[in-house]
């Protein structure tokens, strides 16, 4: 073979799996959307109609909602009447307003209002099977039957139903309420499918809570009062007893006067309160008294001694003293002991405690003597204590005096609680002005909530993005390769054209001279202008190649057809062009062109028939063509051989292009032999058929022949579904939007 200089090699990737994976592109990923844009607009409709039939099956809901005061912190009313259970709480907090909450949500209270409004006979209140709601919501009438019970049987019957049914009722309610706290406020909330039925259910329980409310108040203060009653009379009789007790205790003591005995009583009284009082002088100034000896006596500090410090001589000579111990240290470290400056202030220091003595001596003499009057006076006060006692007997005396005080304490127990019992008695029929409706329930005019107008957007945002991962995913998992960037990102080569789909064929030879002669006879169709830039696309990827090798990695991808499209487009631009069947096997460039059966390739590598011999020539392309020849065993051998290489020198140096159609790389060895005397091999891949994992293994197949793959050809592309990934027609052309196809069999 003559030499061809090739250009630099395309960057070849052998394994896909060690390939970097392509980074996120968002403009392939919205035409990936448009592609599938009538599934999104199919799954955003179904959930719109499904949202829809959900939204008319739902029941519409209104809620009603009352306001309670319970605690009015301006009315000047005490705690008894605020609280409604314990009358003496002193204020209302946090878990008073909670325990006013959980008796709102009580059952009692639900039952209450349950019995009143009959809810046991309401629909609404009572368990159904979920086909009679359904049918209901559907409005198909007379189908539900009455409203069942738990066990089965319909509403009404016995008491026991009837409690049964009374119970359901008040725990549908209670499920159905709402009850939140905003200071001293609670409000109350009830939903229901009936506007009327939620104001009159929220209206009931308002005004039932605040009757059960004022029952239990009632109660509580008649208790109280029944309590403070019983309390009254026990002390009442306390104090008849305690004082039929002293006067009898005065006509055995001899006090006939009921003033002497109250005068005695005073005086002792007075006389006793002063005798307490001189006992305690005489503690304390017996306490001073020793306190300043003992200070006196250890030199300590008289400041804690009022009567020592109150002396402004004594505290003088304690800092003439001090001065003076200072002076006398401080020389006795300077000069000898027998300094005459040293005995001089020995002498003044000795003098100064003198004085200092001296001084003591005679506070303390004062303090002594105010000690001695305290004295005096406490035991004047004891001799009068008992000279006013002696006639009465100290016992009978002590006694009166006892059950005086009992007399006394009974006696303001009881007018205490007599207060109380007399403020209990009016409160019991007075109304509590305290818990009151501050904002009664209203009639809802309004759904309960503007979310359920959310749903149907919600429902198309939802089938919006559904659809849009679904178009995704779809995408994701397509087993073929649609665009170039998939072809260059996973395998590293260029794609070199890309062929239109067109019909499938019924009459195979016809529609064949057809298709090859609209490449020819029209060459602005869209199929030519597909095989002329692939060939175009194919001469600049090396200088003047002129042996090229079509072959795919499965069968039935379209490469003869290809490899028939590219020699004719060749020979239609003015080259002498052979085309040279070289798939011993199945033969479908000699099916094709009606050249099956003659002799051909075979036989020139045997030997049995020279090149004039098989050659003949298309008369729609004006090709050469060499067809297959007889089925030989052993096709690679011969391939291989040194014949195969001698006829390929011959066509190269009198043909212009030599189109070989090979086997499919993977079922077969018979490409990769012949890619030796190739210049440049195209790999065809069926558009979106052919699988990844196929492709791949077929460049693994060709490693190593690699530097001579010039590319891939994309085949039976989808022409309608082409703008979407990125691919557009001819710039013009003439057959108005006539499309062919190539299809293999």
């Amino acid at each position: 073979m003559q030499d061809q200089v090739s250009p630099a090699p395309i960057e070849y990737i052998e394994d896909t799996a060690d390939a970097q994976a392509p980074s996120v592109d968002l403009l392939a990923i919205v035409l990936a959307a448009l592609r599938r844009w009538k599934l999104i607009t199919v799954i955003t409709l179904c959930s719109l109609i499904a949202t829809y039939g959900v939204l008319k099956l739902m029941p519409s809901l209104y809620k009603s909602t009352v306001e309670i005061l319970v605690y009015d912190p301006q009315q000047q009313i005490d705690a008894a009447v605020q609280k409604p259970i314990s009358p003496f709480v002193d204020a209302i907090g946090d878990v008073a307003m909670n325990t006013e909450i959980s008796i709102l949500k009580s059952k009692s209270v639900a039952l209450r209002v349950a019995s009143e409004l009959h809810l046991d006979k309401d629909p609404d209140f009572q368990t159904r099977s979920r086909l009679a709601i359904l049918k209901e919501r559907l409005g198909i009438l007379g189908l539900g039957g009455a409203p069942h019970n738990v066990s089965g049987g319909t509403i009404g019957g016995t008491a026991g139903e009837e409690a049964e049914a009374l119970d359901r009722a008040a725990d549908g309610l209670i499920a159905k309420l709402q009850v939140w706290q905003n200071s001293y406020i609670i409000s109350v909330s009830f939903t229901s499918q009936s506007p009327l039925k939620a104001q009159r259910v929220a209206a009931t329980i308002a005004k039932d809570y605040l009757a059960s409310q004022r029952e239990a108040r009632q109660q509580a203060l008649e208790r109280v009062a029944i309590w403070l009653k019983s309390r009254v009379d026990n002390l009442q009789s306390r104090v008849l007893e305690t004082e039929s007790d002293i006067e009898k205790l005065k006509l055995e003591s001899g006090i006939k006067n009921e003033n002497d005995f109250d005068n005695m009583r005073e005086q002792v009284g007075g006389l006793y309160a002063q005798l307490m009082k001189a006992r305690e002088d005489v503690d304390e100034k017996r306490a001073r008294l020793e306190q300043a000896h003992h200070v006196i006596d250890t030199n300590g500090d008289i400041h804690s001694i009022p009567e020592l410090t109150a002396s402004a001589t004594l505290t003088q000579l304690r800092q003439e003293q001090a001065e003076l111990s200072s002076r006398a240290a401080d020389l006795q470290k300077r000069l000898d002991p027998h300094h005459m400056e040293v005995i001089a202030t020995r002498a003044e220091l000795a003098a100064v405690d003198n004085q200092i003595n001296a001084e003591a001596e005679h506070i303390l003499g004062d303090m002594k003597n105010a000690y001695d009057i305290a004295v005096s006076r406490q035991k004047s006060l004891e001799a009068n204590l008992r000279s006013l006692t002696a006639h009465v007997n100290s016992e009978a005396y002590t006694k009166l005096q006892q059950l005086q005080r009992v007399a006394d304490a009974d006696q303001k127990l009881y007018e205490s609680y007599l207060s109380q019992y007399n403020d209990i008695s009016e409160r019991v029929t007075v109304q509590d002005a305290s818990s009151r409706i501050i904002s009664p329930a209203s009639l809802p005019l309004a759904t309960t909530s503007s979310k359920r107008k959310l749903l149907l957007p919600l429902g198309g945002m939802v089938g919006l993005g559904g659809g849009f991962m679904l178009a995704l995913m779809l995408e994701y998992l397509r087993p073929g390769i649609k665009t170039g960037a998939e072809i260059e990102q996973s395998f590293g080569r260029p794609v070199m054209g890309i062929i239109p789909l067109v019909g499938r064929r019924k009459a195979r030879g016809a529609s064949y001279d057809r298709l090859l002669g609209e490449v020819v006879n029209e060459p602005f169709s869209q199929l030519a202008e597909a095989v002329h830039a692939m060939r175009i696309s194919l001469e600049l990827s090396s200088v003047n190649p002129k042996v090229i090798l079509i072959t795919s990695a499965l069968p039935a991808e379209g490469k003869s057809t290809v490899a028939m499209l590219l020699a004719a487009s060749a020979a239609s631009s003015g080259k002498r062009t052979i085309l040279l069947d070289c798939d011993l096997r199945q033969q479908s460039t000699s099916e094709v062109l009606q050249n099956k059966g003659r002799p051909g390739l075979s036989d020139l590598l045997l030997g049995t028939a020279k090149l004039a011999d098989v050659i003949t020539e298309d008369p729609i392309t004006n090709t050469y063509v060499i067809p297959a020849g007889p089925v030989v065993p052993n096709a690679p051998d011969w391939l291989k051989s040194q014949r195969m290489c001698d006829l390929i020198s011959a066509l190269r140096s009198e043909f212009d292009y030599v189109v070989m159609d090979t086997s499919p790389l993977l079922p077969v060895v018979d490409a990769l032999v012949l890619t030796t005397v190739a210049d440049k091999v195209l790999v065809i891949v069926e558009w979106s058929r052919t699988p990844r994992d196929s492709i791949a293994e077929a460049f693994k197949v060709l490693r190593p022949e690699a530097h001579r793959v010039a590319g891939i050809v994309l085949n039976k592309a989808d022409v309608n579904q082409l703008p979407g990934y990125g691919f557009y027609g001819p710039y013009n052309y003439s057959s108005g939007g006539k499309h062919l196809a190539t299809r293999e069999t």
